[in-house]
């Protein structure tokens, strides 16, 4: 059995007997199936026994529909379903049927450990990894006397924003403490979010590499070239630490020095770009979009960037597929394209969507990106835009049987982007380094390597990708470089076993209430935000469409029961799912983490939330 838990206890997030499945993953159990069929129970109707139905799921066509929930204000007129802060708070027995809810906060609260894990662990340095903490102090040393004195006071005050204290004349602290009190009082660049509120160490890091992004005019950024140049491993140092951000998040959305401080090495001359910085911002999607449609042109009323995205997307004008260049981020953005376009995914023609589900789909894609783009708030830029028996016939009732949302494009897009970033992980700090860390909560790390915590995420998505695969009859894709060596069933029983466990996840029970910038509007001199206000609850009925074809019928006995002699009836069922409530609104001051909750809990409901904000 390989070992999983480290030595030290660490903060337990998964049920003990959940992480011996994880240790020795089940072999598969009995032969499987012909493609496309499935075993589902059938009730009868008098006795109550149960029956084995086979189908043969080739025709059928699953609807999907959000109806109208008369479950609150039936007596007194309409009110606003509550609005509960995690999913646990939500109640929703998921063990029966699982929204992609669960799974998607399940991933965000690995996702933020995961960054705040390498963010400390780049930061002191990491196996291969050189300490970006004593970068900045070596390059602050590399810096000739005559240097631009900017320069200087760039990375003095950054590092001061990081704690450290490094020795410079009184003309740099002068520089640097008006760089400093200019950045501190603009909320937008300084003000930690998201995981970096979890302590100081990462709000310092937050600040200083915020600082970092700081534009770079030309007299500074010769001399921070120039020193760069004159020492091959500070180069390397730096480009390191600046691949990193473009693998972990997505290419830089400015220039960066590399380029330059090379070309001065090979006795070249540079030539020094306009948006230039030591460490630029990533680019995204949402920032590419604002910035083309109004980067230079007031933005209209009523406009809503996740919105104009969708349309996008669904025009096939927004293409969201990773490109070689891109980071993680894109990945994990791309796997949010199947929410929206679900016609165009594979599991399209076994699916009928009703308009009320695909209008909660949209939702559930705004609240996605809104707590993704908060996982990479740090470093991703913020654009300035705008400016019975005989003789009767056996009677047998048949559900659809989802156990989950049936999102499979999603699922498998979500397994690639965990791929991918462990690769950049393991390229970063080494598979031992790798297997030496842990993630990271607000209450301190795990009990579980990241490394091994990686290779779960990937089993829990790939084992729901299986799952919906087989409950709608969709051939999945085969991938040898996926899923366990044990076979495909592996990771369905893991997903089995933690959607059992999933009461005692913790990670199910976080505050998932944020909110997080989009982009600066210059006209109105307001920020533009997208919200995730909380978890909601609403009824979901699944029905057919067009039915499945039975195979064959054994009764409780084991034996076949004569296809004349039964009659199936297929009826819909029911479900409690969750889902998000999300705001794209403009704010003038940008509430962290604790104050926002703090406003959704002294507001309450969807309306008084949002118009308090304006």
């Amino acid at each position: 059995m390989p070992k999983i838990l480290d030595p030290d206890p660490g903060q337990r997030a998964y049920d003990s007997e959940f992480l011996k499945l994880v240790a020795n993953p089940p072999s598969p159990a009995g032969p499987e199936l012909k493609p496309g069929w499935r075993k589902v129970p059938g009730m009868a109707v008098r006795t109550g026994e149960k029956y084995e139905v086979t189908l043969d799921l080739a025709p059928q066509v699953l609807r999907l529909d959000i109806p109208e929930d008369r479950g609150y204000g039936e007596t007194r007129g309409p009110q606003e379903a509550p609005l509960f802060p995690s999913f646990s708070a939500a109640d929703v027995d998921a063990s029966s049927f699982a929204p992609a809810a669960a799974l998607a906060l399940k991933a965000k609260q690995f996702d933020d450990g995961l960054y705040a894990s390498v963010e400390l662990a780049a930061d002191a340095g990491l196996g291969r990894f050189p300490a970006k903490k004593h970068l900045l102090l070596r390059l602050l040393q590399a810096l000739a006397a005559e240097s631009d004195r900017s320069a200087a006071a760039i990375l003095t005050a950054a590092a001061r924003l990081g704690g450290q204290q490094p020795q410079v004349t009184a003309e740099v602290t002068r520089e640097a403490e008006t760089l400093q009190q200019e950045f501190l009082a603009d909320g937008l660049r300084s003000k930690p979010l998201g995981f970096y509120t979890w302590s100081e160490e990462l709000s310092r890091i937050f600040q200083r590499d915020r600082m970092l992004q700081t534009e770079t005019k030309e007299p500074a950024a010769r001399a921070l070239t120039a020193a760069l140049s004159r020492d091959d491993e500070l180069l390397r140092a730096y480009s390191a630490a600046l691949s990193l951000s473009e693998k972990l998040t997505n290419p830089l959305a400015w220039s960066d020095l590399r380029e330059l401080a090379s070309a001065l090495k090979g006795e070249r001359t540079p030539r020094f770009p306009e948006h230039l910085s030591l460490f630029p911002p990533s680019r995204a999607h949402e920032t590419d979009l604002i910035k083309k449609l109004y980067g230079d042109r007031p933005i209209p009323e009523g406009f809503h960037l996740a919105d104009e995205m969708i349309k996008r997307i669904r025009a096939g004008t927004l293409d969201l597929k990773p490109s070689p260049a891109s980071g993680w981020y894109d990945y994990q953005t791309y796997a949010l394209e199947a929410l929206v376009a679900p016609d165009r995914m594979p599991e399209g023609k076994h699916l009928k969507l009703d308009e009320s589900y695909r209008k909660e789909l949209d939702g559930l894609f705004k609240a996605l990106l809104a707590l993704t783009r908060e996982t990479h708030v740090k470093q991703l830029e913020v654009p300035m835009a705008g400016a019975a028996g005989p003789p009767e016939k056996l009677v047998l009732h048949l559900f659809p049987g989802l156990t989950l949302e049936p999102l499979a494009s999603y699922y498998l897009r979500r397994v690639h982007s965990y791929r991918f970033v462990r690769a950049v992980l393991e390229q970063a700090f080494g598979p031992e380094g790798l297997g030496q860390t842990r993630r990271l909560t607000a209450a301190g790390p795990l009990n579980l390597s990241l490394s091994t915590e990686l290779r779960l995420m990937e089993a829990l998505f790939y084992g729901a990708y299986l799952q919906s695969c087989e409950e709608i009859g969709m051939a999945p894709e085969r991938d040898p470089s996926l899923g366990n060596s044990k076979g495909t069933s592996a990771e369905q029983a893991l997903l089995g076993a933690w959607l059992a466990s999933i009461r005692k996840d913790p990670d199910l029970g976080q505050d998932i209430r944020m909110m997080v910038p989009a982009f600066y509007d210059i006209g109105r001199k307001q920020i533009k935000v997208w919200a995730v206000l909380g978890v909601t609850t609403k009824p979901l009925t699944i029905s057919y469409e067009t039915r499945p074809a039975v195979v064959e019928i054994r009764g409780p006995d084991g034996k076949l029961v004569k296809p004349r002699d039964v009659e199936v009836e297929f009826h819909r069922e029911y479900h409690r799912a969750a889902y998000f409530a999300t705001a794209e609104i403009y704010v003038t001051r940008l509430l962290n983490r604790s104050e926002f909750r703090q406003h959704c809990d002294n507001y309450k409901t969807y309306k008084a939330i949002v118009s308090n904000l304006r």
